[in-house]
């Protein structure tokens, strides 16, 4: 009896906080990608959609992490990566917060607050330079492509009621048109 109580003490205490988690919201679940006449990458998330040009879609990584999903130029990724530095080419992260603390960090850009799930969405940019220095084309592919994150934070629209209008495409909730 007493190694009965001893299991069931043991199988409570593991299996009693896995029960009393509250499951984690993300804004960053899930993804829809598309192109959209060949102007734009589309990262199409629940809240919030990115629209990253074109010439991005074969050169960059995207990568869930805990608080967004990371942007880098994969070049300066894989050449970083060889020498050890897991974050080099970083871009920008897309985040989510319930307040807006993200206002103290160092280096961000504010994407506004999203009435529809009340929270603050943001860019973090790096405060420093993590493009890959040693081969001048990945370096000019870095530099062309974080000339261009004002461009995506500006394009960047909420749901349930996204409009963008180029010449030819009109986006809404419902879909492309």
């Amino acid at each position: 009896m007493k190694r009965f109580v001893s299991i069931l003490i043991a199988l409570l205490l593991a299996v009693l906080p896995a029960l009393a988690q509250e499951e984690q919201f993300s804004a960053f679940d899930h993804v829809i990608l598309h192109t959209v006449n060949g102007k734009y990458v589309v990262y199409e998330f629940p809240d919030i959609t990115l629209y990253l040009p074109s010439e991005w879609e074969d050169a960059i990584t995207v990568e869930q992490k805990e608080n967004g999903i990371a942007f880098y130029q994969t070049a300066s990724l894989e050449k970083w990566a060889e020498k050890g530095f897991p974050n080099g080419g970083f871009l920008f992260e897309l985040c989510a917060s319930e307040d807006d603390d993200f206002r103290d960090l160092p280096t961000y850009k504010d994407l506004g607050f999203c009435d529809h799930v009340g929270l603050f969405f943001y860019l973090v940019v790096p405060s420093d330079y993590p493009a890959y220095m040693e081969d001048e084309a990945i370096r000019a592919e870095y530099d062309e492509m974080s000339g261009r994150i004002d461009e995506v934070a500006e394009m960047a629209r909420f749901a349930p009621s996204l409009h963008f209008y180029t010449d030819d495409i009109v986006e809404t909730d419902a879909g492309m048109s």
